[in-house]
């Protein structure tokens, strides 16, 4: 077998009843040279069946059986990493699926930033495929990212190159409780000023089926619909009904974003302008209350320096002695 170029880590919990679907989406690339790890946190043996059964028929698929580990298992993704051959990493939960040129997408953008993430396309229940629209390589985005629970995509859609992981001080690893394991390893990219970041727009190669949307759903209900787009992404034609539809919400979406910076660019420049308008009326009050201060200030100072004076007369020798011929003429006035 020849050397691949990526390596997918397909981690996975729960039952077999998707995972068919997802390895099916991989095997179908237009890309080949892949290895496939099929990482097993836990899962029941049912799924680490399904999973050795897949893998006896493709010599590219490897399976990693593990107790449930601490969070979701990302230490056993680091210790799999550790046996990569790929020089591309990427990730797809055992619910989600590619299409088939998500691979060669992924070179593309990898060509260009050593990590990063193609157009991230959700199903919602009800309302159809959401796209979330924003640019890794604006710095705006990476600090939100960095300092808030703020995230523009998921494992399905993010890439990233083998050599820049290996320079990070720690890989993938138990994320804090309150914060969501994905997001946890994202950051640990863009704190490293030497790992390039950012964004390939364009085609939209996977479709990501939230969990957290559908905690009430059965497996049954959850097959049913991975396997109904599951069609969509095999049809060369639906599938491009598809990825037309979820590319021209993204434009929406992204020109009314642009939309919406610009108008807020424009109300920040009138509130700046209004600022230094306001600003500058403030400085020429202050100074016309100095200049008007000045004359006041200056019969203050008159006024204490005759009050001074006065003190000093009312202590002085002549004053005592007018006073008491004052006191004197008083008596004098009185025995008349």
């Amino acid at each position: 077998m020849t050397t691949p170029v990526f390596t997918i880590l397909m981690p996975i919990t729960r039952s077999p009843e998707m995972l068919p679907y997802a390895i099916a989406s991989v095997l179908a690339q237009t890309r080949g040279d892949f290895e496939l790890f099929i990482i097993c946190d836990g899962a029941p043996q049912e799924t680490v069946d399904a999973a050795r059964t897949a893998a006896a028929g493709d010599r590219r698929i490897r399976v990693f059986e593990h107790p449930k580990g601490e969070r979701h298992g990302e230490a056993y993704r680091d210790l799999a990493l550790r046996q990569a051959a790929g020089r591309l990493v990427c990730q797809i939960p055992d619910d989600d699926l590619w299409f088939p040129d998500h691979l060669q997408e992924i070179e593309r953008l990898l060509a260009d930033f050593e990590f990063g993430n193609l157009p991230h396309v959700s199903v919602t229940p009800g309302s159809g495929a959401q796209v979330l629209v924003a640019d890794l390589a604006d710095p705006a985005i990476q600090h939100r990212m960095r300092t808030t629970p703020f995230n523009i995509f998921g494992p399905t859609v993010t890439g990233y190159r083998l050599e820049a992981y290996r320079r990070l001080p720690v890989g993938w690893s138990p994320a804090p409780s309150s914060l969501a394991t994905d997001l946890f390893m994202w950051r640990k990219f863009l704190a490293r000023p030497d790992i390039t970041a950012g964004t390939r727009f364009g085609t939209v190669t996977s479709i990501h089926f939230p969990a957290s949307l559908r905690k009430d759903w059965t497996p049954a209900q959850r097959h049913d619909e991975i396997a109904r787009h599951a069609r969509i992404v095999r049809s060369p034609a639906e599938g491009d009904r598809f990825r037309q539809h979820a590319q021209r919400r993204t434009a929406r979406d992204f020109y009314g974003l642009q939309g919406l910076v610009e108008a807020s660019r424009q109300g920040m420049d009138a509130a700046e302008a209004r600022i230094a308008t306001v600003t500058g009326e403030r400085d020429v009050l202050a100074a016309a209350l100095a200049a008007a201060r000045e004359p006041h200030d200056d019969l203050r100072a008159r006024y204490a320096e005759a009050s001074a004076q006065l003190a000093a007369m009312r202590t002085s020798t002549s004053w005592r002695l007018t006073a008491s011929l004052r006191a004197v003429g008083r008596r004098i006035k009185r025995l008349r």
